[in-house]
């Protein structure tokens, strides 16, 4: 597994659009998103050719999209590469990815949600990537959240950060077309919810949204059912809010692909706009799929952790080792995030 080298102070930071037209669509937010980078990190912004087009241009054209993510990689100037907001079809890139490219000049990749079809394909081709903010959503909000912002100032640093909740959270944002993503609500964070488990338990993480994943099973860009052993899977809902009986279904497709009795520990992240009623129904269609219909009664498996579609996040590695303790209730990163 390659794990790219962290950015340095000061480092370019390519910001490209591989999904939909956010920075068009809504520049503001997009600029405050940069703002942070740059004031907060100290980060060096570039932009490509596809980074501020309009959503049409980036629907018509995923080529371009993808020559766009090529470059970045090649410029060796560049450090980092972020995108600017999620989508729906990052997975119509993956076949003009320049994978050998890719791997001869490996450099941090971060993004969530849509992201995750190109995160795992280039974590199945051997490159350690990140499931961490994006420009407009996560690092937009950030200034509202000091102890995010310490959090990933660790992280960039080359720290191994602890996996413990944020002491707030929130699902809701003002109207983008105020000019402002602030933030509208918070939330006290009661911690994790620790379903099932009696032993810890050691393993690489892999996963991403629940929706994007969907897209990739029974494809070329899927795992071999050998992948699976020993692996953490994180799985989370996006805004379109799959209701628990959907969730229960996908779940299910993991099961019979023989998922859960190689897996090391299950991950959930909290779920966006569940009701208190809906989350709870999704910890027993959790645990009912998993131990119940497919046997895995031993599986560590947490739900409500700070990633995916809530702020702040954590930034994941996919391809690092992790610890899952479900006796001392604890998360940890078990080596270096970067090369």
């Amino acid at each position: 597994m390659i794990k790219p080298p962290r950015p340095r102070p000061g480092a370019v930071v390519a910001v490209l659009t591989p999904s939909w037209g956010g920075p068009a669509a809504f520049p503001a937010v997009f600029e405050a998103g940069l703002t942070v980078l740059k004031d907060r990190f100290g980060f060096r912004i570039r932009e490509f050719p596809s980074t501020r087009k309009d959503a049409a241009f980036l629907d018509a054209h995923p080529e371009e999209r993808a020559r766009d993510f090529n470059s970045a990689f090649a410029d060796p100037e560049v450090e980092l590469v972020v995108s600017a907001i999620g989508g729906s079809d990052a997975v119509r890139l993956l076949p003009f990815l320049d994978l050998e490219l890719i791997r001869a000049h490996p450099k941090p990749v971060l993004g969530y949600s849509d992201a995750t079809a190109y995160l795992t394909w280039l974590n199945l081709n051997g490159l350690v990537t990140y499931y961490a903010n994006s420009v407009m959503s996560g690092f937009a909000q950030l200034d509202s959240f000091p102890e995010a912002v310490a959090w990933h100032r660790g992280w960039f640093d080359g720290a191994t950060p602890a996996l413990e909740p944020f002491p707030t959270w929130t699902h809701g944002y003002r109207d983008w077309a105020n000019k402002t993503n602030e933030i509208q609500e918070r939330h006290t964070n009661p911690g994790f919810t620790w379903l099932q488990g009696s032993v810890p338990s050691r393993g690489r993480l892999w996963g991403g949204c629940f929706e994007v994943l969907e897209m990739l099973k029974g494809t070329r860009y899927w795992p071999v059912a050998e992948f699976w052993t020993g692996r953490v899977l994180f799985l989370e809902t996006s805004e379109e809010k799959p209701l628990p009986r959907q969730v229960m279904y996908w779940l299910r497709n993991y099961g019979a692909q023989g998922v859960f009795s190689r897996l090391s520990a299950l991950w959930i992240g909290r779920p966006k706009d569940y009701t208190a009623a809906e989350s709870a129904e999704l910890h027993r269609v959790v645990r009912g799929v998993v131990a119940e219909e497919w046997g895995a009664a031993a599986l560590p498996i947490v739900a409500d952790l700070d990633f995916g579609h809530t702020d702040p996040r954590w930034a994941l590695p996919l391809g690092i080792e992790v610890l899952t303790d479900p006796v001392a209730h604890r998360l940890e990163f078990l080596e270096p995030l970067f090369g």
